[in-house]
């Protein structure tokens, strides 16, 4: 699977007063490398927004309190912050060139990965809920690019150009280490295995190893010949003062039966055995301090030469979290590159809680180059099952479609395998051009496409499916 990059650069951040009283938070961002081009740091745009305002939003967002339309409201603001429009009438800016660059992409038949080099002053926002309005539409949760298969949003830091990562052979290998030390508040490690079984139980082609009430040297000793280490157990973000007045650092860290482990030491033990990802289910592990650019310890995993770190941001339901860890593992034994596991669990997670939240919970921070870490399963028939059992919902509801406007449900080059559900909903009238699923070639697989509109306004239409080549036939 190809990915083309859209490198987003921000810079310059930083939180202002003004004659007011009002604090607005205030940074540049240009697109550094894309298909369609890219900016110059001239070109570089000025965005702002109320802080206050954006904090009480987040902080909504953290406690489960925006329904889907200021989930909705909360996307557009991010959207608006790290994809702004062209400020000039040449009409190239940076959502103008991220939009070719994924119409380039689909016309190469690739997805396209969103790298984003934040400075730390950025990175506790969760960019992962970007929202872009669809041409001729309103509403909808096809705007949200962490929703869109086509799309993978990545945190990228500014290191220096790592080694090639070689693919990782035969069945995967997941060691799961489960804590809940005494002295914090215990969790109920019972139900969290409970939990991953069930995703993974029906699961050929991983290789599940629990240690229960994990000490250091328990991990240590189980970590030979793992390809994925899942923690799941108590999170940790210790902040400080900072240096500079009004700024703070901190620590990220997992706690292990036997004590407080940071990040340094955790990597330096699984990069010494070859792990190739680590998935961290604590609920803060995804966190940073806002000036120090390692503060959590899933990126802190990524600079000591990790080649993947998936992190939560906040805290997930245990319904969604099976759902995302079954279609994720499911990916990575088909064979899958991170990127498209980390969408397919996305999907997976929003299917089950479609007003939620939890799906943009996930934080991908990638060092490779490239999300292609496992080959899958060793046999060929299993990986071939594991990709025809992946699925993806696609639930598009919009209130009107305008004269000119054009909505597409799905729009893919090829699809080969595979399990697709897609349902495109206009609650008023379609006064442009609708399709529920669009493909070049429809090779094998399964999908389920329902397109209904309220009315067929003058010149509007709607079409369930429309193939170029079918089974092999035009």
């Amino acid at each position: 699977m190809k990915y083309l990059d859209v490198v987003i650069e921000a810079s310059e951040a930083k939180v202002e007063r003004d004659t007011d009283k009002r604090w607005w938070r205030r940074f540049k961002v240009r697109i550094l490398a894309s298909p369609a081009g890219d900016m110059t740091p001239d070109q570089a745009v000025l965005v702002q927004c109320d802080e206050k305002d954006l904090q009480t939003q987040l902080r909504a967002l953290d406690r489960r309190e925006l329904d889907r339309d200021a989930l909705t409201s909360l996307g557009r603001l991010l959207g608006l912050l790290l994809l702004p429009p062209a400020q000039d009438n040449l009409g190239i800016g940076v959502r103008e060139l991220f939009s070719r660059s994924l119409d380039l992409a689909g016309h190469e038949n690739a997805n396209l990965r969103m790298q984003l080099r934040l400075p730390p002053e950025l990175s506790s926002v969760p960019w992962e809920y970007l929202y872009l309005d669809r041409v001729g539409t309103t509403d909808g949760m096809a705007g949200f690019l962490g929703l869109d298969p086509r799309v993978a949003i990545v945190r990228h830091e500014a290191l220096p150009i790592p080694a090639p990562f070689p693919r990782a052979t035969g069945d995967i290998t997941v060691l799961v280490a489960l804590a809940s030390p005494l002295d914090l508040d215990p969790l109920d490690l019972n139900r969290e295995e409970r939990d991953l079984r069930q995703a993974l139980s029906q699961q050929a082609g991983i290789q599940l190893k629990v240690l229960k009430d994990a000490t250091l040297d328990e991990v240590q000793k189980a970590l030979p010949s793992t390809r994925v280490f899942h923690f799941a157990g108590h999170g940790m973000f210790q902040q400080q003062p900072g240096d500079v007045p009004g700024t703070v650092t901190g620590a990220g860290a997992l706690a292990l039966d036997d004590g407080i482990v940071d990040a340094e030491v955790l990597a330096t033990h699984l990069r010494g055995n070859q792990v190739q990802l680590v998935v961290l289910g604590g609920c803060e592990t995804g966190r940073r301090a806002g000036a120090y650019v390692w503060g959590g310890i899933a990126p802190a995993l990524v600079r000591f030469e990790l080649p993947a770190v998936v992190a939560n941001q906040y805290s997930i339901r245990d319904d969604c979290a099976i759902a995302f860890s079954r279609q994720f593992y499911c990916s990575l034994a088909g064979g899958l590159p991170i990127e498209r596991a980390v969408s397919a669990g996305r999907i997976a997670a929003y299917s089950v809680d479609q007003n939620g939240r939890d799906w943009g919970v996930p934080v991908l921070y990638l060092r490779a180059g490239n999300g292609e870490l496992f080959e899958g399963a060793a046999d060929k028939e299993v990986r071939t099952a594991a990709l025809t059992s992946v699925e993806a919902d696609v639930n598009v509801r919009v209130k009107e479609v305008a004269a000119g406007g054009f909505l597409t449900g799905a729009k893919v080059q090829e699809f080969l395998s595979g399990k697709l559900r897609i349902e495109v909903t206009v609650a008023g009238k379609v006064y442009g051009t609708v399709i529920g699923f669009e493909a070049k070639s429809f090779g094998g697989g399964v999908a389920s496409i329902k397109a209904e509109a309220d009315t067929i306004g003058p010149g509007g239409s709607l079409t369930g499916a429309k193939i170029e080549t079918f089974g092999g036939d035009r």
